[in-house]
């Protein structure tokens, strides 16, 4: 009787694992069709895609925009430097193509609206030229000697203002006080031309015969009355021996008499305890 219940057994538990082994059957979906579009919603869908294609055309612009403004502060200012530099080595104006080739790049959304900017730079738009305005609208040696003669007093004018603006500022001078027509002062260790005015005057290094006769007609005193003549004209003369001086004025040192110190009393709060001494000091 066990054998033949757990031969069942076995055979259920076979009919159930092969059964289990079974593949499931595969579900087939048939997808919807593709809805029909009238043409007027193709036409709506284009219009819409053309719109979209703008719009991120025009968003790609903006942000190339800027991008472009948001360089390197260094490098801009580098090139708008640059630019500067090569309008006032000109002496004249310079066209925008001219100034790109230059610069070998489209300044017109860069560096122009910055050059229109600084006060020193003159845009003609008609002309479509870029110019650099001296300090003294200075450019030739006629220019430097015609201002120097119309000044109302005779301070003359700092080499550091002409250079600005005017390239040939060095070579003019030069010329010029070769000619003798104008007084350069230079420094001292380089030797280079600081300030300039014009010569009023003669030539350069000679003395006028005016002066010659009055400088042969003004007679020294004697020497025994020399040192009387300085003391009438309220001078000191070197002859005066400097130890009386010293003496003097360790004499007025001596007469000043010092002030005695009085100490601070600071135990106030003992007055009563401790005795007051200070009739003694």
């Amino acid at each position: 009787m066990d054998d033949r219940l757990s031969a069942q057994l076995n055979a259920f538990k076979n009919r159930i694992r092969n059964t289990a082994n079974i593949p499931a059957p595969k579900r087939i979906v048939q997808l919807d069709p593709e809805p029909k579009v009238s043409p007027l919603r193709q036409h709506q869908q284009t219009i819409k895609k053309e719109q979209q294609r703008s719009e991120i055309e025009e968003e790609l612009q903006h942000e190339s925009t800027r991008s472009l403004a948001n360089i390197s502060g260094s490098h801009l200012s580098t090139q708008l430097h640059l630019a500067v530099e090569y309008i006032k080595k000109q002496d004249k104006e310079v066209s925008i193509n001219e100034l790109q080739r230059h610069m070998s790049m489209d300044i017109s959304k860069t560096l122009l609206p910055l050059l229109k900017n600084i006060d020193r730079i003159r845009y003609d738009p008609d002309r479509h030229t870029l110019e650099y305005m001296s300090l003294h609208n200075i450019r030739s040696a006629e220019d430097l000697l015609n201002y120097l003669r119309i000044q109302a007093t005779f301070k003359g004018i700092l080499v550091k203002e002409l250079k600005d603006g005017w390239s040939g500022c060095l070579a003019a001078i030069a010329e010029l006080e070769e000619e003798q027509k104008i007084i350069v002062l230079r420094t001292k260790k380089e030797n280079v031309p600081r300030l300039v005015w014009a010569n009023k005057g003669g030539k350069l290094g000679q003395i006028d015969d005016d002066f010659i006769e009055m400088w042969s007609k003004v007679k020294l005193p004697d020497a025994g009355n020399l040192q009387e003549e300085l003391i009438n004209n309220g001078l000191k003369p070197t002859s005066v021996d400097p130890s009386s001086i010293k003496r003097k004025v360790m004499h007025s040192q001596e007469n000043k008499q010092k002030k005695p110190r009085r100490g601070k009393i600071t135990n106030t709060h003992m007055k009563g305890i401790l005795k007051d001494y200070s009739g003694r000091v």
